[in-house]
């Protein structure tokens, strides 16, 4: 959300909105729906909340969520820890949620095979690691260069849309060269390696 907000509201990815226009009531950063259900949603995840008169919406930050019709929101904040924050939205609502989990999970699994972790949406990473770095910032950027990719192959495509694509695997790319990983490939407890991405293996010819 910090870095694209717009995306939120784009229509090629409908398909991958979990709630859409649940009625309910948010008094301050409590939310609480009175239709539909917040199963599906995650802690991390973005909400886009309307004024049940449609004079104002705003993206929302899920901080928690306590049940299927109860979960906290926050106005956009700097870091994680910071105390939440009262949006300007309040009273009733109307609540939509557009997921990206697809196109993360498909980059972070590319990402952790750079250094030799096999991972997928069934199985848990193999073999175990620690010390992972630079992966935050690399998932964040792969991500939105997905997204890019298929803003460009929708209809319309603006110039804009084009320059953000080049933009984000750019900087995709110049990440994955700083990801680093303390792999057990035996499965013994002790670290066996400490993989770098961008460092490349000198070989005598």
């Amino acid at each position: 959300m910090a870095w694209e907000p717009g995306i939120f509201f784009e229509t090629a990815f409908a398909h991958q909105m979990i709630v859409k226009e649940a009625a309910g009531t948010l008094a301050g950063t409590a939310l609480v729906l009175t239709s539909g259900s917040l199963a599906p949603v995650l802690p991390g995840m973005v909400a886009q909340v309307a004024l049940a008169d449609a004079s104002l919406t705003q993206l929302l930050e899920v901080v928690a969520v306590a049940d299927s019709t109860h979960a906290t929101l926050s106005a956009l904040r700097g870091r994680s820890s910071e105390p939440v924050m009262p949006p300007l939205t309040g009273g009733s609502v109307k609540v939509s949620v557009v997921t990206f989990q697809p196109q993360i999970a498909a980059v972070g699994d590319a990402l952790l095979a750079l250094v030799g972790i096999a991972s997928d949406r069934d199985t848990d990473p193999t073999p175990a690691s620690t010390g992972l770095c630079g992966f935050r910032n690399a998932a964040v950027f792969g991500a939105l260069a997905a997204i890019y990719r298929t803003l460009v192959d929708a209809k319309s495509a603006t110039n804009i849309t084009f320059s953000k694509r080049s933009f984000y695997e750019g900087l995709a790319q110049s990440s994955r060269q700083t990801l680093g990983a303390t792999i057990d490939f035996d499965g013994d407890g002790v670290p066996d390696r400490r993989i770098l991405s961008g460092v490349h293996t000198l070989r005598r010819v």
